[in-house]
């Protein structure tokens, strides 16, 4: 019976904590984190100011879980489309786009990229994005690497140099007026780039464009 009752109660803790970052999460991107207070968040959670203290420690550590939440989802979406079957760079390609436009697509996104600097700090964001990403860009490159898909290079190096060539494309994206335009013109030199590691003489497939769907009487429609 005990243990029945601590299962319940760490669903229960499990459930509000998720609704104060779900909370949070909005307020963030709607007001700003200077325009929300810690009983807003609260109200908004239907918790108390004293629940939200108990499972975080001020609000900055609130946006520090909200900001790699959001940015998670991101790299999910990258992830999914790295994952199809197809030519290596041409599923490196649908990789990107996915990364770049999800910070065109999603605005909430975008709002807490662009506070994320000002409220944790260049190094506790680069501390989380690196968490979050670089593990992914390394274990890329290395199988590039090992199926010649790119030149011989130390995949440390160049891992932190794709990185950072990821963070500031997205940064360039969430402060330009027009996301879309700027994903279109920042895609095409991330590309541009990372083509650059390819070896002598690979013929680079271009980029990427998504099929276009069949007209609803072509023949062989449905087949």
């Amino acid at each position: 019976m005990t243990e029945v009752k601590g299962g319940r109660r760490q669903m229960y803790a499990a459930r509000t904590r998720a609704d104060i970052l779900a909370a949070a999460t909005d307020l963030f991107a709607t007001r700003g984190f200077d325009g929300t207070a810690i009983s807003d968040i609260g109200k908004a959670a239907r918790a108390s100011k004293g629940t939200v203290y108990h499972h975080f420690a001020d609000k900055q550590e609130i946006f520090a879980e909200v900001f790699t939440t959001v940015q998670s989802a991101v790299m999910r979406t990258a992830l999914d489309a790295m994952a199809a079957e197809g030519d290596p760079w041409a599923r490196l390609h649908r990789a990107t786009r996915a990364f770049l436009r999800g910070y065109v697509s999603d605005s909430t996104a975008r709002s807490i990229l662009r506070q994320a600097l000002g409220v944790l700090g260049w190094d506790r964001v680069r501390e989380l994005d690196e968490a979050t990403a670089l593990p992914v860009i390394r274990a890329t490159l290395e199988r590039f690497l090992a199926d010649g898909e790119i030149r011989q290079v130390r995949v440390d190096a160049a891992a932190q140099l794709v990185f950072d060539l990821y963070c500031n494309a997205v940064l360039v994206i969430t402060a330009a007026e027009d996301p879309d335009r700027a994903a279109g013109d920042v895609e095409t030199i991330v590309l541009s780039l990372l083509g650059g590691l390819r070896p002598e003489g690979r013929a680079d497939p271009g980029p990427w464009t998504e099929p276009d769907e069949p007209e609803s009487g072509a023949v062989g429609a449905g087949r």
